[in-house]
């Protein structure tokens, strides 16, 4: 997908059900994937899309979290595409990423990460700074692992917390982060400043309330949205979106106010970022019940 002129970077959001996928394209090419997750329903994966699109290399991979439904299509993206710089926490080890799966057992697409950070990327955590990205930047935060209150155990308070800058605009990728790691990254003035500048809000965890903190969403004052990946009435996921409505000022969308975008009613998604005008246009692909 090339860019219309005028704008400076496109965020497309998937349809993966309860998973995560998300394509950012830059202002000078480059193709960014925040998870990988696929949908089991329709059989759509990242690598076939890619593909598809003409694209056989992605310049970075952004794991956010270490459960199946964020790397599920991960075994045949990374078979069918050149991933140049895989970003994850990179404080759990596979070592720990292997104890934590212990009790639940490894899928394989967490198994296929595993094997690919020992004997692929295994040169530390990405140079970003020798990296450009055109109008866009990317920033990271992490909990590390240990022993609470110090450190965590689990899998969703060590995601990893990607923010996504393009000019007046900056949208946050919080993983399954939950109320305990939420306070952990507070303790980070840099992290509060970040957050002041979030406009575009994906819940975390799949929009469940043990994702959703008061602290975090009051001070990120210029919500437009919040963006939920979550598949059709299921997983607590619709608990709180009064809550987080009431944080958001709304995008004008097909004749009205939407402050609360998911894909399970509004499917595909694509924001249109213009770091010069300040403008942010949104396509949904359908609106259903």
């Amino acid at each position: 997908m090339s860019l219309t002129k005028g704008f400076c970077m496109y965020l497309e959001i998937f349809d993966v059900e309860r998973g995560a996928c998300a394509l950012i394209t830059t202002s000078n090419g480059k193709h960014v994937m925040i998870d990988c997750g696929h949908n089991s329903t329709t059989g759509w994966k990242p690598s076939t899309e890619l593909i598809a699109r003409g694209i056989w290399s992605l310049d970075q991979l952004i794991v956010s979290n270490y459960d199946e439904d964020h790397v599920s299509g991960f075994p045949d993206l990374v078979e069918l595409i050149n991933i140049k710089v895989l970003a994850r926490n990179a404080s759990v080890s596979t070592a720990v990423l292997r104890t934590l799966k212990s009790e639940d057992g490894m899928d394989r697409g967490i198994a296929y990460l595993c094997h690919y950070i020992d004997n692929v990327f295994n040169g530390g955590p990405p140079g970003l700074a020798n990296n450009d990205y055109g109008d866009t930047s990317f920033t990271f935060f992490r909990n590390t692992p240990g022993i609470p209150p110090f450190g965590f155990d689990d899998e969703n308070n060590l995601s990893l917390v990607t923010f996504v800058t393009c000019g007046a605009h900056r949208f946050i990728f919080p993983g399954d982060m939950e109320k305990a790691g939420w306070r952990a990254l507070l303790q980070n003035p840099l992290f509060r400043v970040y957050l002041n500048g979030v406009t575009n809000f994906v819940a975390s965890h799949h929009g469940r309330e043990n994702g959703y903190l008061e602290d975090v969403m009051t001070l990120c004052p210029h919500i437009q949205a919040v963006i939920i990946s979550d598949e059709k009435m299921g997983f607590q996921s619709q608990e709180i979106v009064d809550q987080y409505r009431n944080h958001a000022r709304g995008f004008w969308i097909n004749g009205g106010e939407r402050r609360v975008l998911t894909t399970r009613r509004d499917g595909y998604m694509q924001f249109d970022v213009s770091a010069v005008t300040g403008m942010c246009l949104v396509t949904l692909s359908t609106v259903s019940a």
